[in-house]
């Protein structure tokens, strides 16, 4: 046994998979964003944020047109974007979760803050998915352990980390979070790159398209109700999570119940998708029916909570039991999509499947943004029961969702379903 290249494997298997603890950053955004927003910053800089999140639908076209269009024979063609983006991600990162109180400055911090994040990221991640998927042989629907070993990690780290601050000093919470989960993902992308430069040849040569074409190969061609269905079913499920910790700071259920609440949320996800990316390898109607069903349930409970205005054990563990549904069809939800989008439009590759699954997260975070704008302003005015509009917009685009869905075709999760080319046409 060459114990050697067995290390060596292993050691390559970590390194493709370092971008993966930024999921924790992700979700951070997901759960914490609304809360921190409505009380640094205000509600006024919540109503901006969702164009933080659609400008990357310009942007990233034009970024994966100038990765492929230039020569990049000393770095090779993601390993000088790749360290780049990820040391941007992390200051900013860092930047939008330091305001402190309500002002102007304060939500300029916030809003560019999260808009060079959330493109920063976004970069990186395409970066190292392209690298992983050339040494690793994987599509976005593969089974890959080790890179679901990491992204539990980080979602592991940015709750721990968020629960000993917490009790440390709630004023700087956030902050103090963000600087942990932000310094980690440099030093791990450092990590990758290390790892990883040398694993891929040089590559000369360029491609030569017009931004037109770039847009026409992304958002050409799409089938419109199939996306739709998609995209909504992940704002719903979107919504829901980006109201429920700020719906339990609301109800003052205390700091050891927002903590159990989030970390409930994401250990069931995170368990939730390990068991999805094993069994589900074929998208149907079951999983519609279900992800509706996750997401009326979730939100008829809150709505209840909601109306009693109340709080108590009761209360929290209502909370619970939501964040446990929400867990579990936000998924099935996941998976599905990604299922979906290898066949939404004709000649789909690899990469573009990738960069159009993180814009429709984008695009289902900017729905959720808007909802806790709107419960954020009525609640100004009244009390827990504004949160109801916020679920009520989450029911309505699963029944949308629902609606636009056909029978699918039986389509498996085989990287079949997937371009993945060579040379100058890779990934």
């Amino acid at each position: 046994m060459d114990i050697k290249g067995k290390y060596e494997s292993k050691v390559q298997k970590i390194g493709l998979s370092c971008d993966a603890f930024s999921t924790g950053c992700v979700i951070l955004c997901l759960l914490f964003l609304a809360p921190y927003v409505s009380s640094n910053g205000g509600t006024f800089v919540m109503w901006f944020l969702p164009l933080a999140c659609i400008v990357p639908f310009a942007v990233m076209p034009l970024v994966y047109m100038g990765i492929h269009k230039y020569d990049t024979l000393l770095f090779g063609r993601y390993h000088f974007v790749m360290p780049i983006s990820a040391f941007l991600a992390a200051p900013f990162f860092v930047m939008a979760w330091s305001a402190s109180g309500v002002g102007a400055s304060q939500s300029c911090l916030v809003f560019f803050g999260v808009l060079v994040f959330v493109m920063t990221i976004m970069i990186y991640r395409y970066c190292a998915f392209s690298v992983r998927a050339r040494l690793g042989g994987v599509s976005i629907v593969d089974k890959y352990p080790v890179y679901e070993i990491v992204c539990a990690v980080g979602c592991v780290v940015a709750a721990v980390a968020f629960a000993l601050f917490l009790r440390y000093d709630p004023d700087t919470v956030y902050v103090n979070t963000a600087y942990v989960m932000g310094g980690i993902t440099v030093l791990l992308a450092l990590v990758q790159y290390l790892i990883t430069f040398y694993g891929i040849p040089r590559l000369g040569g360029r491609r030569v398209e017009s931004a037109k074409s770039v847009f026409n190969s992304f958002f050409g061609g799409l089938d419109v109700k199939m996306y739709l269905s998609a995209l909504f079913f992940e704002a719903a499920f979107a919504i829901v999570a980006a109201l429920l910790v700020y719906f339990g700071f609301a109800l003052n259920i205390g700091l050891s119940g927002i903590i159990a609440v989030a970390a409930t949320v994401i250990a069931v996800y995170g368990v939730s998708a390990y068991f999805c990316a094993r069994y589900i390898t074929r998208r149907s109607m079951k999983l519609s029916v279900m992800n509706i069903v996750c997401v009326i349930l979730p939100c008829g409970i809150l709505t209840l909570l909601a109306a009693l205005d109340k709080t108590g054990d009761g209360v929290l563990a209502g909370l619970i039991i939501a964040a446990v549904i929400l867990g579990v069809g936000g998924a099935v939800a996941v998976r599905q999509t990604k299922l979906r989008l290898l066949t939404v439009k004709p000649r789909v590759t690899s990469g573009s499947v990738f960069i159009l699954f993180d814009l429709t997260m984008c695009a289902a975070a900017a729905l959720a943004l808007v909802s806790a704008a709107i419960v954020a302003n009525v609640l100004s005015w009244t009390n827990v029961t504004a949160f109801i509009y916020g679920f009520a917009i989450a029911v309505a685009l699963a029944i949308v969702a629902m609606i636009l869905c056909s029978r699918p075709k039986r389509v498996s999760a085989s990287t079949d379903n997937i371009t993945i080319g060579t040379g100058d046409n890779e990934i």
